[in-house]
């Protein structure tokens, strides 16, 4: 009589497996990406419900649309909508800025300062890894956990305010710096920016600490001089009309710039003494001002200077890995 022996049966893993850098990319930064996707799912979610109220709250309003004077009763929705869905997503819009911050000063500036600083890098370019094969897992796994997660929370936060915004009108402008930052293309595209001067600040310094303060510093420098150039971004409109106080611009739009225009159409100085005399008109008619000039961004330019703004971001995100580059290969140890 025989014996039959069974051979325990082991588990076939299916699906794509993670080999070699990319592994050891993804092991080193798996507690960051866990939190970012947990932190963008709760996101989505709370976005998902606050939409579903507001949508529903906006539909009260559209009674008072159309007309050129409010009603005591259409003034008093407007402001009940305000209290109840524009203030509660205020801050949560201001606290989107922090976010390319975030991902710049944990994730990006000690992705290469810590293995500058401890030496453990030198392990693993002995393996017969290259230099630039390191590299490149190094800073593209980190970079794709960067876009997933802030692209998660950039869509949720934009389908929460959305509704909001056609709410409120002129009350909750497109262009303020908190709703503008805190929604669209524009969040993952400051969050790789972010990422990648991290990166490259620690590649460079080769001390975290030393990255993490550098990268608050300089992300603070581009932060303002993106808002510095952001009127500029998208070509403006112009309007001259004459035979008016202030030239017209239609609702809801961004005023770069206004002015008076004099009898022959050149631009003049506006005389705010004016304003002091009971007839404005006949002041300004006696100082050869009949009309009036404004560049302006309408409300249909949201959307280009937002994906305008996101290009520069990649540009120089694009210059900071070719910086990076160029280091890792000058300074091999």
């Amino acid at each position: 009589m025989s014996t039959a022996t069974v051979r325990p049966r082991t588990a076939v893993r299916r699906g794509p497996r993670l080999r070699g850098l990319i592994w050891l990319a993804w092991r080193q930064n798996r507690i960051a990406f866990w939190t970012g996707l947990a932190f963008a799912a709760a996101v989505a979610v709370y976005a998902l419900v606050q939409h579903h109220h507001v949508a529903a709250a906006v539909q009260h309003l559209q009674a008072c649309e159309g007309g050129d004077q409010l009603t005591q009763e259409c003034s008093r929705r407007i402001n009940t909508f305000g209290k109840q869905y524009q203030r509660p997503i205020r801050r949560p819009l201001q606290a989107m800025l922090l976010l390319p911050f975030l991902f710049g000063l944990f994730l990006g500036a000690p992705q290469f300062a810590q293995e500058m600083e401890s030496g453990t890098y030198r392990t693993v370019v002995t393996q017969s890894v290259t230099r630039m094969r390191w590299f490149a897992a190094k800073l593209g796994v980190p970079l794709a956990m960067t876009v997933v997660v802030s692209g998660v929370v950039a869509a949720a936060m934009t389908w929460w305010w959305h509704p909001v915004a056609e709410g409120m009108g002129a009350a909750f402008s497109w262009f303020w710096w908190y709703p503008f930052y805190g929604v669209g293309p524009v969040v993952v595209g400051l969050s790789v920016l972010l990422y990648l001067l991290g990166a490259t600040l620690g590649l460079v310094l080769r001390r975290t600490v030393l990255a993490m303060g550098a990268t608050l510093a300089f992300g603070a420098g581009l932060f303002a001089l993106l808002e510095a150039v952001r009127p500029h971004l998208v070509p403006v409109r112009t309007v001259n009309v004459q035979h008016v106080a202030e030239a017209p611009v239609p609702d809801g739009a961004w005023v770069i710039a206004s002015g008076s225009l004099s009898t022959d159409g050149h631009r003049v100085a506006l005389p705010f003494d004016c304003y002091a005399y009971d007839n404005i008109k006949q002041c300004l008619a006696s100082r050869g001002i009949s009309g009036g000039w404004a560049e302006y961004h309408p409300a249909s330019h949201l959307w280009p200077l937002q994906w305008t703004t996101t290009g520069v971001c990649v540009a120089l995100g694009a210059v900071l890995v070719a910086l990076a580059v160029w280091w890792t290969r000058r300074n091999p140890a």
